[in-house]
């Protein structure tokens, strides 16, 4: 502090640039996305998707009592879609593969870390949609506590395996088991809210199914401009499973679930009919 004449004063402030070390959670982190990536995806589609009737949908079920969510409903028609496409319910590690006996779907749950933990949603096709969108608000808050206390356990011990090479070792085995692979389920949804398009170069498990933002845009309908309630859906994933066929049937299915109100059959009381929908075309980024 320099005074100045009179009673008046002022404060200099000087910003300085300031180092510090990742903690070991951090480095943790940091070296199983390194890992990762050594094995990226082999494919990334997108499809942009109407929710005029999703968002109806929803409304319908709120005024029934029944809370659910943009997340809940992406869930299910996701583990219905690949209930009703076998084929691509599998997983892949080394030569060996796996067909899990149920559709079991990871939900990421932002939290303190980079990494989002994997809400892990069994037998998906097997639970309506109110059971499903109750389990997911119930148990979002329970993910990111055990997440924050296996952060604090990395922060704690860590450090037994200070050397980032012995790090990655033991990743690497962990990445290529079967069992590891089951706990992200045969697909991983994220869902970011606050953009228009999101999608994932890292790969966990077979696939990962993104969304962004539900939001009003112009498209086309019937030669002209519209105003329509819509989503832009990527997913990207293991090539040696999944090819852009079989990404096609699944993406037809989930559209088709939206836009054919099915799932308000699962809201008792409501009768609904299954009308033939157009389906938008796929678009392939390499």
């Amino acid at each position: 502090m320099l005074p100045l004449s009179g009673s008046s004063s002022f404060v200099i402030r000087v910003h300085m640039d300031q180092y510090d070390s990742q903690d070991y959670a951090d480095r943790w982190l940091s070296d199983s996305f390194r890992v990762l990536q050594e094995s990226p995806p082999g494919f990334m589609v997108y499809i942009h998707v109407e929710m005029t009737k999703v968002r109806a949908l929803i409304d319908q079920f709120r005024q029934a009592g029944v809370k659910v969510s943009y997340s809940a409903v992406l869930v299910r028609a996701a583990g219905l879609a690949l209930a009703r496409n076998p084929d691509l319910h599998v997983l892949l590690a080394g030569s060996r593969r796996l067909r899990p006996a149920t559709v079991d779907v990871g939900l990421s749950v932002a939290n303190e870390a980079a990494a989002a933990p994997v809400m892990q949603l069994k037998d998906v096709p097997g639970k309506p949609l109110p059971q499903l969108a109750a389990e997911i608000e119930k148990r979002a808050p329970e993910v990111r506590a055990e997440d924050s206390r296996t952060l604090a356990k990395l922060r704690r011990w860590g450090w037994l395996l200070p050397t980032a090479w012995l790090r990655r070792w033991v990743l690497r085995r962990l990445f290529s088991s079967l069992r590891f692979k089951k706990l992200f389920g045969s697909l991983q949804i994220t869902i970011l809210p606050s953009v228009d398009m999101v999608s994932s170069n890292i790969c966990g498990t077979t696939a990962v199914l993104s969304m962004g933002r539900v939001s009003e845009r112009v498209v086309v309908r019937d030669g002209q401009p519209a105003v329509r309630l819509m989503a832009t859906l990527s997913c990207s994933g293991d090539h040696k499973l999944w090819d852009g066929q079989r990404v096609g049937r699944f993406f037809t299915e989930i559209v088709r679930i939206f836009e054919s109100g099915e799932l308000l059959a699962e809201l008792p009381g409501v009768e609904h009919e299954r009308p033939v929908t157009e389906l938008p075309a796929l678009r392939t980024a390499s």
